[in-house]
């Protein structure tokens, strides 16, 4: 006997409960699937145990915003420290690396990353990996830049491409218009936030930072002189602004303009970091910090999130099993005639019990299924959204453990609630029903 045929026979004939059953699981399903995706793929990019991030220092304030501003381009900096906190520390014997780096800028969107040579040379933003160029070469002087494969894939540019920095981390701020980046190379998708960041030296995000600022103070002396009747000048002309890529800039920038963000750290030796992190936050105007340990203290708080919101996938998932449970249940009473036709065709108790675990085991299948398949397309559709906002980039391609188990644990589900149906048909009088329909 075909227990397949049979059971699809009878799904045919009920195919609207059967629906609304399959429906309900997939619902439950995709959000089980969803949640517990991008929980694994958040952790894997946030808890990077081979981060070469080991320590992070910056102004005084939230160590996890620090942590997430610096390695991710979440959020906005804490604040900056002076240059010569950093010409300190890099005089310091336990220090292997140091990348400076100065944030305040954008284009498109995406952070311009005042930063140093060893960025190509000696960083390593994950352990044995190093930044590359894939095509060009790294910046050698002020206003020129290497950018990200996110960056070149979303706004087009390219090497020898020109562009102008926006202040602030966020489209819509104040355009530089005095001079422009000269894009001198794109490099080596990292699949880490370097993706997404436009990357120049120090002195071109503080020397931007600085001409905007003298722009602003001869603007406001202009309006002063106009106000009080005397002559007025071309600031433009004056201030040598032809928006051009070589415009002559005064060699001295002031101290206030010179500072540095973030600092990314990596000691000669472990045995040093209690001892070196102590030095800078009793005695800098800096905090040091261990990204591991503020990310693991990140996903306390986001576990709980996630432990709720499973919690209501499940009863999502068991209200489909509940409404399939009641589908089989309320029309055991249709079919209590076909089960005796089949027991009077020879069919064994054993056989009428197969074939409801059947319907059952192919109910729940085809809910997991379309369950896992509905998760994989949203994944799919607001990853790129979910990458630009957060830097997680999710993994939609191979098949993940968790979704082998959260489809058998469906299935199981299924035919746990088809038992007592199933039973109910397996203790079917033929006699009774026969007779009673002839």
């Amino acid at each position: 006997m075909n227990f397949l045929s049979i059971s699809r026979g009878f799904l045919r004939r009920r195919w609207v409960t059967v629906l609304l059953s399959v429906l309900s699981i997939a619902t439950g399903t995709a959000l089980v699937t969803g949640i517990l995706l991008l929980r694994d793929e958040s952790r894997n990019t946030f808890s990077q145990k081979d981060t070469g991030y080991e320590i992070i220092v910056g102004a005084k304030g939230s160590p996890l915003q620090l942590v997430l501003n610096t390695m991710y381009h979440v959020g906005a900096p804490v604040g900056n420290i002076p240059l010569d906190v950093y010409e300190k520390l890099a005089r310091d014997r336990r220090v292997g690396v140091m990348l400076p780096m100065v944030f305040g800028d954008n284009i498109s969107g995406f952070r311009v990353v005042g930063t140093a040579p060893q960025f190509f040379s000696a960083f390593e933003y994950r352990k044995g990996r190093r930044v590359r160029v894939e095509t060009g070469r790294p910046f050698a002087m002020d206003y020129e830049a290497v950018i990200g494969s996110d960056v070149a894939q979303a706004t087009g540019l390219k090497l020898g491409s020109t562009v102008l920095m926006t202040h602030g981390m966020h489209e819509g701020g104040e355009v530089h218009d005095f001079e422009r980046l000269t894009i001198t190379g794109v490099l080596v998708p990292t699949q880490t936030a370097i993706d997404r960041g436009v990357f120049t030296t120090l002195r071109t995000v503080w020397d931007a930072h600085y001409r905007e600022y003298q722009h602003q103070q001869e603007a406001a002396d202009a309006l002063l002189a106009e106000a009080e009747g005397g002559e007025t000048t071309d600031y433009d002309h004056a201030h040598g602004d032809d928006h051009s890529n070589h415009v002559k800039r005064d060699s001295l920038i002031p101290p206030d303009f010179t500072t540095i963000t973030a600092i990314a750290v990596r000691l000669k030796s472990p045995v040093f970091f209690d001892s070196f992190m102590r030095s800078v936050n009793d005695r800098t105007a800096a905090q040091a910090v261990l990204p591991v340990r503020e990310i693991a203290e990140l996903f306390v708080v986001v576990g709980n999130i996630h432990g709720l919101l499973l919690i209501v996938s499940y009863l999502v998932v068991a209200v489909g099993a509940i409404s399939m449970f009641i589908a089989m249940y309320t029309s055991l009473h249709e079919r209590r005639r076909e089960v005796a036709v089949l027991r009077a065709l020879g069919a064994h108790r054993r056989t009428i019990l197969g074939l409801m675990l059947t319907e059952a085991v192919l109910t729940g299948l085809a809910g997991a299924v379309v369950g896992l398949v509905v998760a994989r397309v949203a994944l799919v559709v607001a990853e790129p959204a979910i990458r630009a906002q957060t830097g997680v980039a999710i993994a939609v391609t191979g098949l993940h453990v968790v979704e082998v188990f959260i489809a058998c644990g469906v299935v199981l589900l299924a035919v746990v609630t088809a038992l007592l149906p199933a039973y109910m048909a397996y203790r079917v009088d033929v006699s009774d029903h026969l007779a009673s329909t002839g």
